[in-house]
């Protein structure tokens, strides 16, 4: 599921979870690499992660990912508010 909310004050949570298999802590590491790619077999480029991690630090946000209670991975972005 995803969800958007401004849980933190002066924040902007968006989170997204799914029931998949998740990742390992070095897996996650190694999405967040340019052109790095996890599954060969599935259609792309490797930039996604890669972009989303550079456009958070631009914007002083925060990438955490973690295990969701569904099963698989959870990820949460967070952007401070701007005014």
């Amino acid at each position: 599921g995803v969800r958007a909310a401004a849980d933190a004050p002066g924040a902007l949570d968006i989170v997204v979870e799914d029931d998949g298999p998740g990742l390992s802590e070095a897996d996650i590491a190694r999405a967040m690499a340019r052109g790095a790619r996890l599954d060969e077999a599935a259609p792309g480029q490797g930039l996604g992660l890669s972009i989303l991690k550079e456009t958070v630090d631009l914007y002083a946000g925060d990438l955490e990912f973690g295990r969701s209670e569904l099963g698989g991975l959870k990820a949460r972005l967070r952007l401070p508010a701007t005014d």
